[in-house]
């Protein structure tokens, strides 16, 4: 093999290998592309940039090779210029970019720099700026906090007010202010920010890209907008609908959430978690919890209850994994209040009695502790009645009295809903049904003896105005015409009349009238007449013989007496 390598071979290698380890190694570029399109809205002739307020790089482009050289002078408030040793490189689009990096102890922070750029062959000033580290700073950001895979994991997110947030992570400093993109529907959002960023109005159910960028917010440092980090994919969680996910408390200290799932997918694993937002309090990590106490029940129920704080908005989150079926399901239930989801058991009926035509239902609250906080609706109906009605019950009322149809039977149930000022729900489960007998009573002949009447009359006054004819007819024979007694009677009275004449007339009695005096018989020896001398020819009457000659006796005359009945 050697044979065949031309004569002289060897020293060329050699000097080949000396002028390599000569020659310097090609240094990485001063001033990428992306530096450069970053700070392609700073209108300034001298471009100048710093990433972390410790180093400050300024360069200016030339399309066209310069006719000389040129030198770059820097210098602060009342200090001497300083020259930069300029590099030179070539330009993707053409043209040649003169940078200079500053030594990092010339590099100061809220003090006037100028810097100038001189022509070496003219001595003539071709660019000039001044400018101040601390406002031509920029920073990339590290999306290390971004969701972790596809899927929702509790613990490392952060919840918003209303629709499910994406949690952002950034390697800034504050003050800083953050700008997150999302697509699709992309959009960008200013945000203030310390190493974390929500993003709100997500739709759920949605795969997301997110990319994220700062700039320092311009209070105390100013600077120009960073480069966009790596994008990363994150899913929003489904609606809490989808399952019919619904949470409520029976007793305001337990919270009781219940969901459905395809009784058909039994091998599938559910989690739900739980996070507290104390009130006032803001986002904060590391704050699922996991509930424990989990079942699941017939048709792909399942429920899982756990006890929050009552002072403490309560977000929840569901997990679905599925058996050789990726990504995992999360669907998520926006923040609520506990004393916003209460659902008591259903109230007691204590008493059902009918008297008089009325039903009077008496019942316990199903909590005492929201007794005066609870509406009531009762319904009834009777067991031929296809539909129930329905009837409102003034808050924290304890009983009602209702109506009935005699001699029908009844059912009657009642429920009950937190809707006081502060806590408010759900309707209860109806009460067990109580079935009653509305039997006939005196309540209800009154009224009827009052209302057939006027259904009578009114139905005569309808057939009258409808049917005229039918009406006489049934005139006639409720109330047959009564006869003409001129008429049927004239004959006998005018004949009866001529006949009476012929007949005396006798004058009717005169009334006797009362006589105010009354003749009493004198009691003996009032009055002793004297005895009378016997006429000649006439004998004196015998002793003891009555006497039949009216002066011979006595009577007293007394005035004065009235009569003590009518005449």
């Amino acid at each position: 093999m050697a044979a065949c390598l031309p004569r002289g071979w060897l020293p060329s290698l050699l000097a080949v290998v000396l002028l390599s380890l000569r020659s310097p190694a090609m240094a990485p570029e001063l001033v990428t592309s992306q530096d450069a399109a970053l700070l392609e809205e700073v209108r300034e002739d001298i471009l100048c940039f710093s990433r972390s307020f410790e180093d400050l790089t300024c360069f200016w482009d030339e399309e066209e090779e310069a006719s000389g050289m040129s030198h770059f002078y820097y210098w602060y408030s009342r200090d001497v210029p300083t020259a930069c040793a300029v590099s030179t490189q070539r330009r993707e689009a053409g043209g040649t970019r003169h940078v200079c990096a500053f030594p990092s102890q010339d590099v100061r922070l809220f003090t006037q720099l100028h810097v100038l750029v001189l022509d070496a062959a003219t001595n003539q000033t071709r660019h000039q700026r001044e400018l101040s580290v601390d406002v031509v700073r920029y920073s990339a950001v590290s999306p290390a906090g971004t969701p972790h895979g596809t899927a929702w994991d509790p613990g490392k997110q952060h919840t918003g007010d209303r629709d499910p947030p994406t949690h952002l992570s950034s390697s800034t400093h504050p003050p800083t202010a953050g700008g997150a993109a999302a697509s699709p529907r992309a959009g960008q959002g200013l945000v203030q920010a310390d190493t974390w960023v929500v993003l709100q109005h997500l739709r759920p159910g949605v795969r997301y890209h997110i990319q994220a960028r700062t700039k320092p917010d311009g209070t105390s440092m100013d600077g120009v907008w960073g480069p966009w980090s790596q994008a990363v994919a994150a899913e929003t969680p489904h609606s809490s609908g989808d399952i019919g996910l619904c949470c409520s408390t029976p007793d305001l200290q337990h919270m009781r959430c219940e969901w459905s799932w395809d009784p058909a997918e039994h091998s599938s694993s559910h989690e739900l978690f739980y996070q507290e937002t104390p009130r006032g309090a803001g986002i904060r990590e590391d704050m699922w919890q996991r509930c424990q106490e989990a079942s699941v029940g017939m048709q792909g129920a399942h429920t899982c209850t756990f006890q929050p704080s009552n002072d403490s908005a309560v977000a929840v989150l569901v997990n679905v994994t599925r058996p050789h079926v990726l990504p995992r399901l999360s669907y998520f239930k926006e923040p609520f209040w506990l004393h916003q989801a209460v659902l008591t058991e259903a109230p007691q009926l204590v008493e059902a009695a009918v008297a008089q035509g009325q039903l009077s239902l008496q019942w316990l609250p199903p909590l005492e502790e929201l007794a005066e906080q609870l509406d009531y609706q009762v319904r009834y109906a009777a067991e031929s009645s296809p539909g129930w009605k329905v009837l409102q019950v003034p808050r924290a009322a304890r009983g009602e009295v209702l109506d009935l149809r005699p001699g029908a039977r009844y059912r009657a149930q009642v429920r009950a809903r937190a809707g006081g000022p502060r806590y408010q729900g759900s309707w209860s489960a109806w009460s067990k049904p109580v079935v009653v007998d509305a039997s006939a009573d005196a309540g209800w002949i009154i009224p009827s003896v009052t209302v057939l009447p006027l259904v009578f009359a009114g139905a005569l006054l309808g057939l009258r105005c409808t049917f005229p004819s039918l009406y006489s007819s049934v005139k006639q024979r409720l109330w047959p015409p009564v006869p003409d007694l001129h008429r049927a009677l004239g004959s006998f009275l005018h004949d009866g009349g001529k006949q009476g004449q012929a007949f005396y007339k006798q004058p009717p009695e005169e009334a006797v009238l009362p006589c105010l005096l009354e003749v009493l018989p004198a009691p003996p020896g009032a009055l002793t007449p004297p005895t009378p001398e016997p006429a000649a020819g006439r004998p004196l009457p015998r002793a003891g013989a009555p006497s039949t000659d009216i002066a011979n006796q006595s009577y007293l005359l007394v005035s004065g007496w009235e009569p003590r009945g009518p005449p």
